[in-house]
């Protein structure tokens, strides 16, 4: 019995474990280089992926010798973030899998020199969770706090502390930091003198309420959260 335990047990030891692994394979694929004048070739590479997951995030470095980045075009929904730098770094709003191209990239130099090197050296290429966005405007698209797209009111009232304050010339926020009707908002905050503060900059913004009778004027009062544009709709 101890002898079948024993074969049982180094049968185990030697049977191959299996793992699920994710595998990428990045290629560097160059065209001949051309002639574009008679002292100036060209020559266009392309970043193309292989990957069984999706990716994201491509990043890596550009080794030159005797040529000079001209032109980057990323593909599809990838975006260039570093310029025309030799560290390269490409983000995309969807991930990709598959085989895929990231960018196109065009390099010149001087058609006399033979020795010339426009290498790649892969970098960083993973996938990570999109940003989420909160109190913010993007492509005219209002962030809430927890994330959501609503109305401009509701960002306004969620986002800042707008106390007696007219946004826009459109947006009343009563003494509570409620957006209310004109109405409401007058019979709120026109009975006392109020200027709400904004602890972030340590700056007061706002109307000076006067009093119901002589509030025939309503200014306009912006406030712009730091890394948040408020645009006037």
């Amino acid at each position: 019995m101890k002898k079948i335990l024993m074969i049982a047990l180094c049968l185990l030891a030697i049977l191959p474990t299996h793992a699920d692994a994710k595998s990428y394979q990045v290629n560097w694929d160059c065209e001949d280089k051309q002639k574009l004048d008679e002292d100036t070739f060209y020559k266009t590479c392309h970043i193309v992926v292989t990957s069984d997951f999706d990716i994201n995030h491509v990043t890596g470095e550009l080794i030159l010798k005797n040529a000079t980045l001209q032109n980057v075009s990323p593909n599809g929904d990838w975006t260039n973030n570093n310029g025309y730098g030799t560290t390269v770094d490409f983000t995309s709003t969807t991930g990709h899998s598959g085989t895929f191209t990231v960018a196109d990239l065009i390099f010149t130099g001087d058609i006399h020199v033979e020795e010339c090197e426009t290498s790649f050296a892969p970098g960083t290429i993973e996938h990570n969770e999109p940003t989420k966005l909160t109190c913010t405007v993007v492509d005219n698209n209002y962030y809430d706090s927890m994330g959501n797209i609503v109305t401009a009111e509701k960002y306004f009232e969620d986002c800042f502390n707008y106390v007696c304050t007219v946004v826009d010339n459109q947006y009343y926020f009563n003494s509570n930091g409620k957006s209310v009707s004109y109405d409401e908002f007058l019979n709120d905050c026109s009975s006392t003198e109020y200027i709400p503060n904004t602890p972030e900059t340590g700056i007061n913004y706002g109307l000076i309420m006067l009093p119901l009778g002589i509030l025939a004027i309503v200014g306009i009062t912006k406030y712009t959260k730091k890394n948040t544009k408020i645009y006037k709709i």
